[in-house]
């Protein structure tokens, strides 16, 4: 998709809009004993970006909205940068495992035996304190639980953290961040501390892991459904349109919930960039928990939130900022991408 937006605004994220049309235009293990000459304890990240300024918590105030949890403990901010994909991906609440004492760059100096990092690691007993409090732990159903790697295993941080939450049967979800380490054993001891939680394998990710990358590992992931997300989930809609019809499965986020509302709906549709149709809203709908940056594939439908515009996708687009994931079209793609002109298309539930 090449677009060039007006009045573009900084969202929390990765950004930087690929566009060239014009303004106006449609849019659319086991605990190392010894560091090893070479390795890094904080393999997050190089150089902290600001190592005294303890992060933190944020997401929604009210940890009832959500019954996911994005929990993460991040030195250099790395590990942070994940788990506020997660949030937009997820509409989790959001909570920075921040530490008492703050880790400065001294701390994390690999190559010091007796630096503090070293030393928390090399002590089974550590447990770092932590700065800030969880309110209702037990509310969630899914925790996404983020750390780096720090010779091979996780932060004793997250020991604390895990030792000092009850989150009973929860999914439990592990991910880390790391220059060049793989996630290894290092949720192993984690799971330990939360005997009764549903721990699924976990993800590591490198400094530079996009929304869609994230996105991806998500969709692979078999995470249990609150009930009115199991009512909401791969709702369908059928569209008919003069050269036949198509079916479209919606995700469950806070964009498609506003656009079932003004269904049954017309919308006019036309051609844009070779690779879509795309309708403009005549409502404005929620773009809360949404990624500030998407990479669409085809057959994906999704809302272009600068301009107000439905798209839908039949062939390969450049990734965008304010394109917002709201489906897959499952049948008539072909028949879509056909149509030629400004065409009228019927939307409604498909029961």
């Amino acid at each position: 998709m090449r677009r060039m937006l007006v009045g573009l605004t900084a969202f929390f994220l990765l950004c930087a809009l690929i566009g060239c049309a014009t303004p106006g235009s449609p849019s659319v293990s086991s605990l190392t004993q010894a560091t090893p000459a070479g390795a890094s304890p904080a393999e997050e990240a190089s150089t902290p970006s600001s190592p005294s300024t303890p992060e933190t918590g944020g997401g929604k105030a009210d940890p009832t909205q959500s019954n996911v949890l994005v929990a993460y403990f991040s030195a250099t901010g790395n590990t942070r940068a994940i788990a506020e994909h997660l949030q937009s991906i997820l509409n989790a609440d959001l909570h920075a495992i921040v530490p008492e004492t703050p880790y400065t760059a001294e701390d994390l100096e690999y190559g010091n035996g007796h630096c503090r990092a070293n030393l928390e690691q090399n002590d089974p007993a550590s447990r770092p304190a932590i700065a800030n409090e969880l309110e209702n732990p037990g509310l969630y159903d899914v925790v996404f639980l983020g750390y780096p790697i720090w010779w091979g295993q996780a932060p004793k941080i997250l020991y604390t953290f895990l030792e000092r939450y009850d989150f009973g049967g929860a999914t439990i979800v592990p991910f880390c961040t790391s220059g060049s380490s793989g996630m290894g054993s290092s949720a192993d001891g984690l799971q330990a501390l939360a005997e009764n939680a549903r721990w699924l394998p976990g993800q590591r990710f490198s400094a530079s892991a996009s929304v869609s990358d994230v996105a991806s590992w998500v969709e692979s992931l078999d995470l249990p459904l609150s009930s009115g997300e199991e009512e909401r989930a791969g709702t369908q809609l059928l569209l008919t349109f003069e050269g036949g019809e198509a079916h479209i499965v919606l995700e469950n986020n806070a964009t498609t919930r506003d656009f079932l509302s003004i269904l049954p709906a017309s919308l006019l549709f036309q051609e844009y960039a070779g690779c879509e149709k795309i309708s403009y809203l005549a409502e404005e709908v929620s773009t809360a928990g949404a990624p500030e940056r998407y990479d669409p594939r085809v057959g994906d439908v999704a809302l272009y939130a600068p301009w107000g515009n439905l798209a839908i996708f039949y062939g390969d687009a450049d990734s965008a900022s304010g394109l917002v994931p709201m489906g897959r079209v499952t049948s008539g793609l072909e028949l879509l991408s056909s149509m030629e002109g400004e065409f009228e298309v019927q939307i409604s539930i498909f029961e």
